[in-house]
């Protein structure tokens, strides 16, 4: 007869505390980015220039996408909403640049009537820095440029609008 229920038990408890500290080294720490940071282009794809120091003391929403992502054009009327709902924050798009050329972003918003400012991530550079891995992912940040909030994939309009609002708020 062998008796293997010590050997499991010591097992699974270094199963389970290896398990744990894996999980803690592979979480994202999504707030340490500041938006002031980031190496995002001022230079629209409409090749107007954004004064993104007229953001500040305004929350940003920013939003990862392309044309040809369906579910990333179904956000931009959601969000152009939201841009013209909200006083105190700002919405700016980032189009990520591969599948689509600045040109198909441009006829994208043209064609939407999209009102607030989009700029395109030519080198991949924000998209490394805030490791976007999910098109779409809109990202909040409050007044101040600290990341409050990720949503990866299609967004809810009323939980972002709410969470916007929320931000709002004065403490």
């Amino acid at each position: 007869m062998i008796r293997l229920i010590p050997f499991h038990k010591k097992n699974i408890k270094i199963y389970f505390s290896l398990s744990f500290l894996i999980l803690l080294s592979c979480s994202q720490d999504f707030n340490k980015s500041n938006f002031y940071d980031l190496p995002i282009s001022n230079q629209t794809i409409f090749e107007d220039i954004v004064d993104f120091s007229s953001f500040e003391n305004n929350n940003i929403l920013l939003n990862f996408w392309f044309p040809s992502c369906p579910p990333c054009v179904y956000e931009l009327e959601i969000l152009d909403k939201i841009n013209s709902k909200s006083t105190a924050t700002k919405v700016i798009g980032i189009q990520v640049l591969g599948l689509d050329t600045k040109e198909d972003g441009k006829r994208m918003f043209m064609d939407k009537g999209i009102s607030y400012p989009s700029v395109t991530d030519e080198k991949d550079q924000v998209v490394s820095t805030l490791d976007i891995t999910v098109f779409p992912t809109t990202i909040l940040f409050d007044k101040n440029g600290k990341e409050v909030k990720r949503w990866l994939g299609i967004i809810d309009e009323e939980l972002v609008f709410q969470s916007v609002k929320e931000l709002e708020k004065p403490k």
